[in-house]
């Protein structure tokens, strides 16, 4: 019960490890069912109902797959949506830097340094906090002084007062695309749902074991590519269900390559 209400456990062991461990429980409980209900309920009786048992058997099994179809539908696009909040917020980041470009000195540079800032944040402190599952629900000050400079924005002439909306709305985005992305970090699947998905299997491998076969050898081997199924789906939404989290996390290469980008574009002063 304390894997189901605290699923976040599972993402201080690799992967591997945490899907090993739950296929070979998964297959052990359906064989230890299986050898249960032989030594519980007689094979013949078993098999004097097998047709009424095989029909109940199939709605179950049809309704556990839709769950398990859902669930998986729902880690894979909560993953593909911090994959994209984190690419869409690099490159705002750039378009942030490359308006900088058209300002003149000490803003340029002060633009370029609170960038690099910024940045240099992402990477080293939000993400790190992301991984180990923390909220993080402070603003940014280097947002906060990139917002005041372009506001400080003093127009000398037409052109370059056209650069302080321009400024202010890359700005702006760039605030919207960081509280995005920190949205699909916490957003995770409820533990409610991870409860009825495990208890569910194990219902539908339990039931299996109602079906009477002559032998005994296939019907274990037929209950344990059950479980073995079922449990590798739930290894798939495990390692999806926390895209900042696990070996299969987003990374902060989109920030590294704009980071790296701004760096070999910059000229010493």
């Amino acid at each position: 019960m304390r894997f189901v209400m605290h699923p976040d456990m599972v993402y201080q062991y690799p992967i591997w490890w945490v899907g090993l461990a739950l296929a070979s429980l998964a297959v052990l409980g359906a064989v230890s069912l299986e050898l249960a209900a032989r030594r519980l309920l007689p094979l013949e009786l078993r098999r004097q109902h097998n047709d009424v048992a095989a029909a109940i058997f199939s709605i179950i099994g049809v309704t556990y797959a839709v769950l398990l179809a859902f669930v998986a539908m729902l880690a894979w696009e909560g993953f593909n949506k911090a994959k994209a909040a984190t690419y869409g917020e690099a490159a705002t980041v750039l378009d942030v830097y490359n308006v900088s470009l058209g300002l003149t000195e000490p803003e340029r540079s002060a633009m370029r340094d609170d960038i690099l800032g910024y940045t240099q944040f992402v990477v080293t402190v939000e993400w790190p906090a992301q991984a180990n599952g923390h909220a993080i629900n402070r603003d940014s000050q280097y947002l906060d002084d990139l917002n005041r400079i372009a506001l400080d924005i003093r127009p000398t002439d037409a052109a370059y007062g056209a650069l302080r909306p321009l400024l202010l709305q890359a700005v702006m985005r760039l605030q919207d695309a960081r509280q995005e992305r920190l949205l699909t970090a916490q957003t995770t699947i409820p533990a409610i749902v991870w409860f009825v998905m495990l208890l569910g299997g194990g219902l539908t491998i339990a039931f299996g074991s109602f079906l009477g076969a002559p032998s005994v050898r296939m019907h274990l081997a037929m209950s344990a590519t059950l479980a073995l199924s079922g449990a590798l789906v739930v290894i798939l939404v495990v390692a999806l269900s926390n895209p900042f989290r696990g070996d299969f996390r987003v990374t902060t290469a989109p920030f590294d390559q704009v980071r790296s980008q701004i760096m070999r574009t910059t000229k010493p002063s």
